[in-house]
């Protein structure tokens, strides 16, 4: 519960980013959630998404991953006493034709319109935040953080920068 209560007063008075105060540990419980969905995503090419939050040790957990189409997911609502923090969503299998590797500009305002932060796996293996105070998407972590597409083709795509914001994503669209 002081978990719950010290990240609740971060968020609410703090300019600092959810993925800044990420712990060794709940950066884990993302790795570890994302290596559980990303093999369907690759296997259905379809977008995976829900809700993070926060259970009653302070804790993170999430919604069950709910099955959306090639390039947009939107997730079922939680539950009403659900203590979510966040979203979550895959980007479904590498393809050439798709910047799959960036969170797209579409990610960032549905995160903003919500107001939740967002988190985002990629075909590549990285892990993304859209910070919503900021309007910015930071990489939580580099290639291969979490398990990566068979078939991804770092070779066909340009650079990948660590952060983008809106402005910058704006101009991929």
């Amino acid at each position: 519960m002081k978990l719950l209560s010290t990240l609740i007063l971060l968020l609410s008075f703090s300019q600092v980013s959810l993925a800044e105060k990420l712990s060794n540990e709940e950066l884990g419980f993302f790795i570890n959630f994302f290596n559980k969905i990303q093999p369907m995503s690759f296997a259905e090419n379809r977008e995976f998404c829900g809700y993070i939050g926060l259970d009653q040790h302070g804790g993170f957990m999430a919604t069950a991953p709910h099955r959306g189409e090639e390039n947009s997911c939107t997730p079922q609502e939680p539950p009403e006493d659900f203590n979510y923090v966040g979203s979550y969503h895959t980007h479904g299998a590498f393809s050439v034709d798709a910047d799959s590797e960036l969170p797209s500009l579409e990610d960032m305002q549905a995160d903003i319109e919500e107001d939740v932060d967002g988190f985002i796996a990629t075909p590549g293996g990285r892990i993304w935040h859209i910070d919503t105070i900021d309007d910015i998407a930071r990489m939580v972590c580099d290639r291969n953080c979490v398990l990566a597409d068979p078939n991804f083709d770092e070779s066909v795509l340009e650079p990948v920068e660590r952060t983008y914001t809106l402005e910058q994503l704006k101009e991929f669209n």
